[in-house]
């Protein structure tokens, strides 16, 4: 059984935060920093990072905020 998507439900937060705001991308800052932030750590595993280009881990971007 393949393991969950790490960054899946931060993805999730993003729709449902765009939805809310009438697809205000300024509104929603926080979810789409919060993704590429899981991104970065994840990219090789996360199939929601999939188009997106990785770049270095680093001290700063191990600090993933989470979603409850």
């Amino acid at each position: 059984m393949p393991k969950p998507d790490p960054c899946k439900k931060l993805a999730c937060a993003i729709q449902k935060c765009l939805s809310e705001n009438d697809f205000q991308e300024s509104r929603c800052t926080k979810q789409i920093d919060n993704l590429l932030e899981c991104c970065k750590k994840y990219h090789t595993f996360s199939l929601v990072c999939s188009g997106m280009k990785p770049k270095a881990v680093t001290e700063e971007n191990q600090n993933i905020k989470t979603i409850p």
